[in-house]
């Protein structure tokens, strides 16, 4: 992999896709190139099929796709009005539209809806790859999802903690945790972006019966913080812990 295809794959890996495109030849081809990139790739046949493809997603993961990229000119529902669909549901999501130089007719209505990206038909890899790096990057450096539910806790983007279940999901699939780990992660969470220090983890195992000594408790952590995005478990030198989302 060259240089460039890695940098790309950096911002691109651990996302989310919805890809919508009416022609079938066409979308196999360009989703054998995005499979190769991003996490998930979802695909939808036209703007119907997509919105139902967008709230399904929604109601499992409890977030939305961490991009859409759409055709304009497909049956049922444009492009330009399944952009306005999804807005509807979130304000923010990040959109790409594929657009050949005939459809600028389209393009004002995009525009107008917040659209800044586009990819052009016929498809220059270059510019597409260009188009998908400068998107992703600015994904990676956002705010988390903004619309998941209270009881749930990102520390990236696609990983979570249900703290009504208390599991640790990456995506739809759970992390195993051990009874200690769980306890670990129910205390660490309450105390979200702040130190929680060496003193206070040891009296939340004493009062579940559970006794652990500070020596044990380095040895917990180091194990916990492998399962978690890097950066995520910080120890905070002579105070504690502290647990942080990543991006």
């Amino acid at each position: 992999m060259i240089d460039n295809e890695q940098r790309i794959l950096e911002q691109t890996k651990r996302l989310s896709l919805l890809f919508v495109e009416d022609n079938e030849p066409f979308r196999t081809r360009i989703l054998r190139v995005l499979e190769d990139y991003f996490y998930r790739v979802d695909t939808a046949i036209d703007g119907v099929d997509a919105l139902e493809k967008y709230n399904d997603y929604y109601r499992l993961k409890q977030k939305t796709y961490d991009l859409v990229i759409s055709d304009i000119r497909m049956p049922r529902l444009n492009g330009v009005e399944l952009t306005s669909e999804i807005r509807a549901i979130h304000e923010e999501q990040p959109i790409i539209i594929l657009s050949a130089h005939t459809e600028a007719d389209y393009l004002l209505s995009l525009i107008n809806l917040g659209i800044a990206q586009f990819i052009t038909k016929p498809v220059q890899y270059p510019q597409m790859f260009d188009t998908l790096y400068k998107v992703c990057s600015k994904i990676n450096t956002s705010p988390l999802p903004s619309i998941a539910p209270e009881h749930t806790l990102y520390l990236s983007h696609e990983l979570f903690w249900d703290k009504d279940k208390k599991i640790l999901f990456e995506s739809d699939i759970a992390i195993a945790l051990t009874k200690y780990e769980i306890l670990l992660m129910e205390l660490l969470t309450k105390k979200f972006e702040q130190v929680c220090s060496t003193d206070e983890i040891l009296n939340h195992f004493y009062l579940n019966t559970i006794d652990v000594s500070s020596d044990n408790l380095r040895g917990m952590m180091m194990r916990l913080r492998k399962k978690l995005p890097e950066k995520a478990l910080t120890s905070i030198y002579g105070m504690g812990y502290r647990l942080s989302s990543v991006h």
